[in-house]
């Protein structure tokens, strides 16, 4: 899985989302929640990067389209979180992120540049989705393994969804 250029933010916007829950009205008017998760669902993060190089806008641009616009998720580098002892979300954990939108880049000045990410969090487990794996070993961890039959331990794979005899 890929991750987010190193690459210190100007600003950064957190919102921290909430936990998964519906509220249900009974007929006589009375609200019940029910809580459907126990992470942090809709969390999203706004990067705005100004006065930066060529190179370092390209980083940022060529991550984007690596990463098939809003499709593919990624873990984020210390450096997105700047200032933070402890990251709001920690660098690995069962939260990734993907972009939410374009990412807008704006030419402001002689080979200098404005760019601005809109992130959203995807809640995932390490080796998520490991189901009915064939022979593959548990170690390393995989994302979305899927009836792999006969897969290799090594390399590790990502989105590996049906593939007969993989190896």
């Amino acid at each position: 899985m890929a991750t987010f250029p190193s690459i210190a933010p100007n600003s950064r916007l957190y919102v921290p989302g909430s936990l998964p829950a519906v509220i249900v009205t009974s007929l006589s008017g009375r609200a019940t929640a029910f809580r459907r998760g126990n992470r942090r669902i809709a969390q999203t993060l706004s990067l705005t990067y100004e006065y930066l190089t060529e190179a370092n806008m390209d980083l940022i641009k060529d991550h984007y389209i690596g990463q098939n616009g809003t499709f593919e998720i990624f873990f984020l580098s210390a450096e997105v979180w700047g200032d933070f002892v402890t990251p709001p979300v920690p660098l690995l954990s069962d939260s990734a992120w993907k972009y939410s939108s374009e990412v807008t880049i704006t030419d402001v000045s002689f080979d200098r540049f404005t760019v601005n990410v809109d992130l959203e969090s995807v809640p995932i487990n390490t080796g998520d989705l490991v189901f009915d794996a064939g022979l593959a070993a548990a170690s390393p961890d995989r994302l979305y393994l899927l009836d792999a039959g006969a897969a290799a331990a090594s390399p590790a794979r990502d989105y590996t969804i049906s593939p007969s005899g993989a190896s």
